[in-house]
């Protein structure tokens, strides 16, 4: 794929590997994409020089390429066979340390005994050509493949046609394409290699100007990746990003104070699409930069207030980006207790209203403007009062690909939540990477004896976090027994242990009554009611309907008498493929399809 030069789009150039010459000197064309393929095909078919590759470890090495002729002529042996390499050194092959010689080419007159035509020639064989010609036209020699100029005349019907009438591909996009058409292209068409992405684009066209972006993120990527695990999956593009909408928020208030009465059509908006990250400047990266890697790393101090700790905890790694934006946009406006609690609503509202799933560069240039004016005034942002949790959602909630499962994993921690053996912070655990898991608190094994269908008891109203020590002494047990275990490994003062496991079971939504007694359905509305309850204050609104559905669902399932026993259709099926399951005997943290909450899996 090329770009015909002198266009908008101005990159920082270099040769093809191996070629000779000056880089800036006048340009036709860019190649953006087939730099591999180029390299590899202008090295083995044209340059006079050696070819670089690497051995089967990985080491840089330099060969030269050959094509068998014999074998290439031969009915009975894949072509692909025919194409010999030989070392640059001297262009021998051996074994036995040397000491036997398997090929020699290492003068012309070896490469015509051998019928080996070095692939350089491939395109222009005439001379070549000539004198293999002349060194087998001798009656001293006779040759295999019968009368040498006929088997060349063969030689090149067969193999160097192949080569010079070989039709290549090429996509060549006028001076006048537009950098975001650029990047559309290679979406559409390159599906089966490393697609050109913003930052590539962007990287280039900083070069231009002598500045490494990709040399800055790194650095930046270490800082932030090295100093907070929560930011693990923030990438060059989002960074991008983050700065583009600041950028872009910048030319709109200065439009708006230069020309107030300036129509809307003609004012800038925020925005970072693909297109405004790719039309931002060197000099607009470097006013926010620095700013917005504050901002972020502000974000995972704000993550960590959420008893949000790892990387693969965060429920939306896109929502970090406008996070760290608002951090830099209200500076210290956030410390007062008031606005840290808005933000929190507006934080949770977009998890549990599952807001940053698809189209979410919109998402953000809202976010910037309403969340950031909501926390200074208190006007309520359209993410906040379009943020809706159904109570069947909880039902369907099966593994933690889900935000709103991570995001209620995230705030039974931010409760106190401590594991039922060790009563020990499950925030410490994982802060500390202890192996958590999730895992069933009614156990698969019990359900299915007890006729619970699986779309109940895997959902996330019957699992909670707990490590595998603990998992190990649940076992399949019902919890009536199960819990006595446990009161036993705690302590062996029996109250003691009762009340300690009593106040450990609330702090996971549950009802210790009701546990002791296998009461499933009423654990299942129990608990799910009260999860409720928490990701409503979480978003600050009422979350209603939750007993009824929860009941509907057990009547559906026959396991609760009523009208809806047998006329309610099933519940969805599973959001995010197969359900896990932990080996109900104790898997411990490395069970083939334990949800490993500390990443040790």
């Amino acid at each position: 794929m090329t770009l015909q030069a002198g266009g908008e789009i101005n990159f920082k150039t270099r040769l093809v590997e191996g070629v000779n010459g000056d880089a800036t000197s006048e340009i036709g064309r860019f190649l953006l994409d087939g730099q591999q393929r180029l390299t590899s095909l202008y090295q083995a078919l044209t340059s006079p020089d050696a070819v670089y590759t690497r051995d089967s470890r990985g080491g840089r090495i330099k060969r030269w390429y050959y094509v068998d002729m014999l074998k290439a002529m031969a009915e009975d042996v894949d072509r692909e066979e025919a194409i010999v390499s030989v070392p640059a050194e001297d262009k021998r092959v051996t074994r036995d340390f040397g000491r036997e010689v398997l090929l020699d080419v290492s003068t012309p007159e070896l490469e015509y005994a051998n019928h080996m035509m070095p692939t350089e020639r491939l395109l222009d064989p005439t001379d070549w050509m000539l004198s293999y010609l002349g060194y087998w036209d001798t009656p001293d020699k006779k040759h295999p493949g019968g009368a040498p100029t006929q088997f060349f005349k063969q030689f090149a019907k067969a193999i160097l046609s192949t080569f010079n009438d070989y039709q290549l591909p090429v996509i060549d996009l006028g001076k006048e394409t537009p950098k975001e058409a650029v990047c559309t292209v290679f979406e559409k068409v390159n599906t089966g290699g490393v697609t050109l992405t913003v930052f590539e684009l962007v990287t280039a066209s900083f070069a231009a100007n002598d500045f490494s972006l990709r040399d800055d993120w790194e650095n930046r990527r270490k800082r932030l990746h090295e100093g907070f695990g929560v930011l693990r999956g923030v990438q060059g593009e989002h960074f991008l990003q983050a700065v583009t909408l600041l950028a872009t928020q910048k030319r709109r208030r200065e439009r708006i104070r230069k020309q107030p009465d300036a129509p809307p059509n003609q004012i800038p908006r925020i925005s970072c699409q693909k297109r405004d990250i790719l039309d931002l400047t060197l000099a607009d990266y470097e006013e926010w930069a620095d700013k917005i890697e504050g901002g972020f790393a502000l974000a995972a101090k704000f993550l960590h207030k959420q008893f949000v700790f790892k990387g693969w905890d965060v429920p939306y790694n896109t929502q970090i980006i406008p996070l760290a934006t608002l951090f830099v946009e209200l500076g210290q406006e956030v410390d007062p207790a008031k606005a840290n609690e808005r933000l929190e609503h507006w934080y949770w509202s977009g998890i549990f209203g599952e807001a940053y799933g698809s189209a979410v560069e919109t998402q953000y240039a809202l976010d910037l403007e309403e969340t950031a004016k909501y926390v200074r005034t208190g006007a309520m942002p359209r993410l906040i009062t379009e943020a809706n949790f159904s109570p069947e959602r909880l039902i369907s909630l099966r593994t933690r690909n889900s935000a709103a499962y991570k995001g209620l994993y995230a705030l039974q921690m931010k409760e106190g939540a401590s594991d039922w053996r060790k009563d020990a912070p499950l925030a410490l655990e994982v802060h500390h990477e202890e192996t958590i898991d999730i895992h069933h608190i009614f156990p698969v094994a019990w359900c299915k004896q007890n006729g619970i269908p699986q779309r109940l008891y895997d959902s996330i109203i019957n699992k909670t976090p707990l490590s595998a020590q603990t998992n190990r002494i649940i076992g399949g047990s019902a919890p009536s027994r199960y819990l006595s275990k446990l009161e036993r490994s705690i302590s062996d003062d029996s109250d003691a242990a009762v009340a300690n496991l009593h106040s450990i079971l609330e702090h996971h939504w549950l009802d210790p009554d009701l546990l002791r007694q296998d009461k499933f359905t009423d654990c299942f509305m129990d608990r799910g009611e009260k999860m409720l309850n928490l990701i409503g204050k979480a978003m600050d609104k009422e979350i209603t309907g939750g007993r009824d559905v929860f009941r509907n669902a057990l009547a559906s399932a026959g396991l609760l008498p009523g009208p809806n026993a047998s006329g309610l259709p099933e519940l969805e099926e599973f959001e995010d493929g197969q359900p896990e399951y932990e080996d109900e005997i104790g898997s411990g943290a490395n069970g083939p399809d334990s949800d490993n909450l500390s990443g040790n899996t």
